[in-house]
């Protein structure tokens, strides 16, 4: 069992209660006026057949668990063009990082944890659904952007590069 250490640091002006308060207006206002959606695939170490070596696993060996729906506010970065070789002659153009914050509090009630390796979801259009594998967890909450005055940690961004949508076999 974790040991818990009450937080009293700023807790003449500002307390548990509020903390609360404000993540509820925060959510509601990216959970309902912003209503972006994302799909987490979280990938099954459990069931996923993996080298014993690398711990990697072959095409069409990834398990993935049941997806779950995550309200968020994301952005897309420009996709850029990059020379696959020294003299500029293979060029191919690579989607841009996709960013978005989640609230802790939100994966905490879904039941849901992403890491590294997981993948993301993300319609662009009515049609077109953009896959993202997560480089970057975000749980290292615990700085002055992803606490709520210096309080305690609420939110986490997650950063994304995009994937290749017939590598794996999304549900």
């Amino acid at each position: 069992m974790a040991k818990r250490i009450p937080i009293t640091r700023g807790n003449k002006f500002y307390s548990q209660e509020d903390f609360d308060l404000d993540q509820e207006f925060a959510r509601d206002f990216i959970e309902s006026d912003i209503n972006q959606t994302v799909v987490l695939f979280a990938v099954d170490t459990g069931l996923s057949d993996t080298n014993e070596y690398y711990a990697e696993t072959q095409k069409g060996q990834l398990r993935l668990k049941d997806p779950v729906e995550l309200k968020i506010y994301g952005r897309i970065e420009p996709a850029e063009l990059k020379s696959m070789n020294a003299n500029g002659t293979m060029i191919q153009q690579i989607g841009g990082k996709f960013t978005f914050q989640v609230y802790t509090k939100q994966l905490e009630e879904l039941d849901a944890e992403i890491k590294m390796g997981d993948y993301i979801g993300y319609a662009v259009t009515e049609t077109d659904m953009r896959y993202y594998e997560v480089g970057n967890d975000g749980v290292k909450n615990f700085d002055n952007a992803h606490t709520i005055l210096g309080f305690k940690p609420a939110t986490r961004t997650i950063i994304c590069n995009e994937v290749n949508p017939n590598t794996i076999r999304f549900k």
